[in-house]
């Protein structure tokens, strides 16, 4: 009996072990930076040579070779964003002096020109892109306003699924319509089957509309709910918060763990955790 056990053990783990390959995880199988680099020198060559920007610089590497082909329009967007936090990088690294190795500065000069260089190229051939994001992204970034009207028209579609495309969304409503911003944000949170990779930025947002509502309790609410998350709140703020609105510290605790967590756990509910109450 333990035998045939056994077997069915075995055999499960084997299907559990291929799925994890059909749907994308044998990421682990993707040789090292520096393997790809050695492999595919044109991956690598026009990025600074150095040890300087390491993480951000693997992230190209990577998703350049991740993405050999004409990439779609997600992937595009997150190239965008990619070369965007490499180029913040590199251009600071830029301006550190080295007083010992020159041609290490003008390995770097390097990356910043190539940072300029395709941020420029990949946002003229995205900029009339109708994809959410790549719509978003250049409203963000030059203020197109055709692009916002692109942006919002997919939101009136219902083409915003995700909580990333919710809460560009809920930027763009927060100037206009608070009560609008705080049920995109809302849903953002409610799409999220974990908190592993939650944008924590939204808790700040919505302490932010609570505060224009004059919503005290749902301020210290949210900032409590960012301290869990450490999305810079700390004990003092959060004292002087509950002080200056003299508000129930205790009961507001209570509901700041229910709603971490629901986040937790991926069952974020406004209305079911009274939030639309308060």
């Amino acid at each position: 009996m333990f035998g045939n056990f056994s077997t069915k053990i075995n055999c499960l783990a084997g299907l559990v072990f291929l799925v994890a390959i059909l749907s994308g995880c044998n990421d682990m199988f993707e040789p090292k930076v520096a393997t790809i680099c050695k492999d595919n020198p044109a991956l690598c060559e026009d990025l600074n040579p150095d040890q300087w920007c390491r993480s951000e610089k693997a992230d190209i590497i990577r998703h350049r070779y991740r993405h050999p082909d004409e990439l779609n329009e997600e992937q595009h967007y997150r190239k965008l964003l990619i070369f965007e936090t490499y180029q913040r990088c590199i251009t600071k690294a830029s301006g550190i002096t080295h007083k010992k190795y020159r041609d290490i500065e003008g390995g770097r000069m390097k990356g910043v020109v190539t940072a300029r260089k395709e941020l420029d190229r990949l946002s003229r051939l995205s900029k009339d892109s109708s994809h959410p994001l790549l719509a978003y992204y250049h409203w963000s970034r030059f203020s197109d306003v055709n692009a916002r009207k692109r942006f919002l028209d997919a939101a009136n579609r219902g083409e915003l699924r995700t909580p990333e495309l919710l809460i560009a969304l809920a930027s763009i409503q927060v100037k206009r319509d608070l009560s609008a911003a705080k049920q995109s944000l809302h849903k953002a949170l409610s799409m999220y089957e974990d908190d592993d990779n939650m944008d924590t930025s939204v808790f700040q947002s919505l302490a932010t509309i609570a505060l224009e509502e004059g919503k005290f309790g749902l301020v210290y609410i949210w900032s409590r709910v960012g301290q869990e998350y450490e999305a810079g709140i700390n004990d003092n703020q959060l004292s002087s918060i509950a002080n200056k609105y003299q508000l129930p510290v205790s009961l507001l605790d209570d509901v700041a763990d229910e709603v971490t967590a629901a986040l937790s756990d991926g069952a974020f509910n406004a209305d079911s955790l009274g939030l639309t109450k308060l």
